[in-house]
């Protein structure tokens, strides 16, 4: 291959690379949910459908089950769970997904915690 030609093929190899980069992971299925608070940790499970970036779908624990709502921006996630408990709230979920596992921050009401989750086998 001449250098000429390889030169030629650097703007291609590194617009797959930016693409690859943004186009949304899949998280679409189940997922096992550990969210940390003050009182402990508690298990939950994320039922998750997807449409390009668009998530939907919904968290199911011990409280009951509740609609969410999101995006996934590359490697980055971020839903919102619509709590209807006995303090309706919509809580904000932010994260990082690592190819099975996904982690980040929450806030529900003055409250700031941990959450994890690790996509169901």
């Amino acid at each position: 291959m001449s250098p000429r030609r390889s030169l030629s093929l650097i703007p291609i190899l590194f617009l797959s690379l930016i693409a690859a980069s943004i186009l949304a992971a899949d998280v679409a299925g189940d997922w096992t949910l550990k969210v940390s608070a003050p009182d402990g940790d508690h298990a939950a499970k994320l039922s998750i459908t997807q449409e390009g970036e668009k998530i939907s779908g919904a968290l199911s624990g011990d409280q009951g089950q509740f609609k969410l709502e999101g995006t996934v921006k590359g490697e980055e996630i971020q839903f919102t769970v619509h709590y209807t408990g006995d303090e309706p709230m919509a809580i904000p979920f932010n994260g990082k997904l690592q190819g099975d596992k996904m982690a980040g921050e929450y806030r529900a009401g003055d409250i700031t915690g941990n959450w994890s989750a690790e996509k169901a086998k």
